[in-house]
């Protein structure tokens, strides 16, 4: 029952959203001044409008033109869609790797249990804050703020310091990063982690892994496709929309059939544009559709800002 109404929910966004609605009108646009032609046509002894329109060759290659560009335009969004997807779920298995290693490597060490647990709690808080802010700064929130809002564990436990740290910094995804590898380093001079080097070694490798897939998803949330391709495009749609008409009053035999068939054809152009240019940016929430938790917002955007400065996290003592 719930899927059957997410899915009329899906739809009805769809319906009420730019990426239908500008090609609707575009298409009944021009699917009138198609009908209006075949009237005028006729009335004329339907010779008027082979006067003026190309041979029918030149008809076809163009729309073919127009029907390559706006697949090409689809696929490429496409293919950014499913690779940031494929990004999205790579990150998150880096940092739970990273983390669920390092907490098994604590399993046989031989500090006093408090290090320990101090050590793990403050740990999976600083991942759980490296996750959140690796997702809101892939999504490049609008002015308006509009965005996902992610869950954060136990970021108001930090220490007062750590959280002012994070509060001014210019680099968070990259300075949590450091926080993290500190936090690490300093574990081993404490003998809470003594694992084999070799060993723990790949935790390490698995938080760079990490650092370098958000790097990766950057370019298709920061790099967009170029304006001069996108003002081709556009070109090429509006020049479709306005010759379609005049070719397809000439081969239909009513006004209601020149209307549907050059709605149709012009339609479904303009439509797969706009899907194409609403998923530029597939990490945006208007944009994206992937279920991702929701929370307040503010618990990450006052405590779990960080810095450049060098600091030593742990958890506030209560």
């Amino acid at each position: 029952m719930s899927s059957t109404k997410e899915c009329f929910k899906g739809t009805f966004e769809l319906l009420t959203s730019r990426v239908c609605l500008v090609p609707l009108i575009v298409g009944v646009l021009s699917g009138s001044l198609g009908a209006a032609l075949h009237v005028v046509d006729k009335q004329h002894g339907g010779n008027l409008l082979r006067r003026y329109v190309p041979d029918d060759v030149v008809f076809n290659v163009f729309v073919v033109f127009g029907g390559l560009v706006a697949g090409f335009r689809t696929a490429h969004a496409l293919s950014r869609y499913t690779d940031a997807a494929a990004f999205l779920h790579k990150l998150n298995a880096c940092w739970y790797d990273a983390a669920s290693t390092l907490i098994a490597f604590c399993r046989n060490s031989k500090a006093p249990h408090a290090d320990i647990k101090n050590f793990q709690h403050t740990l999976v808080r600083l991942m759980s804050i490296q996750s959140a802010l690796c997702l809101d700064g892939l999504q490049q929130r609008d002015g308006n703020g509009v965005g996902y809002r992610f869950e954060v564990v136990g970021a108001e436990e930090l220490d007062e310091h750590t959280q002012a740290v994070i509060s001014e910094s210019q680099h968070k995804v990259e300075c949590v990063f450091q926080m993290i590898q500190q936090v690490v380093v300093d574990a081993i001079d404490t003998k809470v982690l003594s694992i084999a080097p070799p060993i723990l070694s790949r935790s390490f490798q698995e938080m760079g892994a990490g650092l370098l897939t958000y790097h990766e998803a950057k370019k298709l949330a920061c790099v967009p496709l170029p304006k001069a391709y996108l003002f081709f495009t556009a070109t090429i749609l509006s020049c479709e929309a306005l010759f379609v008409p005049w070719m397809i009053a000439i081969y239909t035999r009513g006004a209601f059939s020149t209307f549907f068939y050059t709605f149709s054809g012009v339609f479904l152009l303009w439509f797969l544009n706009f899907v194409a240019n609403s998923l530029d940016n597939p990490f945006k929430k208007r944009r994206a559709r992937w279920r991702l938790p929701r929370c307040s917002m503010s618990s990450i955007c006052t405590c779990c800002r960080c810095s450049r400065r060098h600091s030593n996290p742990h958890l506030t003592q209560k």
